[in-house]
């Protein structure tokens, strides 16, 4: 009989390492329920070595399909599967061996009576949020409804990802491009006409000259670029590691004119359909806010959801709570004053989500669509500019011949 390798909670809350004979992972993960240990791990023992990760362990693994995941998972749950026997289903499906390991992992849990939002909080790409949602769609038994309108909404990011992507294509191209003619000039054309200026009192054209510097440094010290390169990485990683700097970039991010709006109005849009689907599972107002506030990356934002948080725990209204937050539109803030009204607070706030995704959506496309010819002409104007700097120098040749 196979043997797997467990890491396990006991009932006073420890942590328990050892090997457990089984037919198979369920049949471990349920003996370890019966015996009163929740696993949360469990891997098949390969020989005489314990194939248990280690937390510092480096690897990279692809990361599941989370929209394709909740897709399938809410087909399988409507037509009457369990947690279990649609995740076991998804898992057969799926031709990925990191990716099935990733699932396998979930599966393990939730069969030793792990809670679902638990489970799945191991997968990449699982946010506090995400996990909160699920949480409250086991609790009130609407988890088919909530796979569903995960599944629509990491779609829908995915998609607006590649439409991006997309737009940006063809500008890069000829951003490659126009970099590829740069050194050809810097380090063919520029070295060829530089003999004719020596010895003469006519001094280099500055686009020569620019052109000459960073030939020189491209020959000579072609390391610099990829040096650079690296530094440059290096420097962002430890940016985005840093607490403070993530700050006054959110900051600065949300001040750009445009890309603010638009990054500000997304995360309203899903911040405002976590609640309404917090508040529709009957989560209480105050732990949907806390929960929903953990949608925002910005940390303008957050402090703002945070706000709200602790001014309706103070006994506020939601709606004066976002009015004095001071982020949300007049339609919002009219959606929610008539959903407090009504006593219809998650079907309010469902809708007033869904309008700035269609206005979010609208804005986005309008965007892309301007975009590629609007960098297409920058792009242009610089490939004009550098051809009338090499024409003005070539004329300058001539003014050099006459004299």
């Amino acid at each position: 009989m196979p043997a797997f390798a467990y890491r396990a909670y006991l009932v006073d809350g420890s942590t328990e390492t050892g090997v457990l004979d089984a037919s198979t992972k369920q049949d471990a993960a349920r003996k370890l329920a019966q015996q009163g240990r929740r696993s949360y791990h469990l891997a098949l023992v390969n020989g005489d070595r314990l194939r248990l990760p280690g937390r510092s362990a480096l690897t990279f693994t692809r990361r599941v399909d989370l929209g394709r995941l909740f897709s399938e998972l809410s087909v399988l749950l409507n037509a009457g599967f369990t947690v279990d026997r649609a995740l076991h289903a998804v898992i057969s499906g799926e031709a990925n061996h990191q990716r099935r390991q990733q699932l396998q992992s979930v599966l393990d849990l939730t069969t030793g009576g792990r809670p679902i939002a638990e489970a799945f909080a191991g997968l990449p790409g699982i946010t506090s949020d995400v996990a909160a949602l699920l949480a409250s769609g086991e609790r009130s038994g609407k988890m088919a409804y909530i796979c569903q309108r995960l599944a629509d909404t990491y779609e829908a990011t995915a998609k607006r990802r590649a439409a991006i992507i997309e737009a940006l294509a063809y500008p890069a191209f000829l951003l490659l491009v126009m970099s590829g003619a740069l050194v050809i000039l810097a380090t063919v054309l520029v070295p060829a006409l530089e003999p004719i200026f020596e010895g003469s009192s006519a001094p280099k054209p500055f686009t020569m000259t620019m052109l000459s510097a960073f030939g020189t440094v491209f020959r000579d010290y072609p390391f610099v670029f990829p040096l650079a390169a690296v530094l440059s990485l290096l420097s962002w990683l430890f940016l985005s590691r840093s607490t403070g700097a993530r700050k006054r970039l959110s900051h600065w991010l949300l001040k750009i004119p445009l890309i603010g709006a638009l990054v500000r109005d997304a995360v309203i849009a899903r911040y405002l359909e976590t609640l309404a689907l917090l508040l529709g599972n009957g989560v209480a107002m105050t732990e949907a806010l806390g929960l929903a506030a953990n949608v925002s990356r910005q940390s303008s934002l957050a402090a703002s959801f945070a706000a709200i948080e602790e001014t309706v725990a103070n006994g506020a209204r939601l709606h004066g709570a976002i009015v004095k937050a001071g982020i949300f539109d007049n339609a919002t803030m009219s959606l929610v004053s008539l959903g407090e009204e009504a006593n219809a607070l998650p079907v309010v706030l469902d809708r007033a989500a869904k309008m700035l995704q269609l206005t979010l959506t609208r804005r986005i496309d309008t965007v892309l669509k301007l975009l590629t010819p609007a960098l297409t002409i920058s792009l242009g104007f610089l490939v004009g500019s550098l051809v009338i700097s090499v024409m003005t120098t070539i004329l300058s040749i001539n003014d050099l011949a006459l004299q």
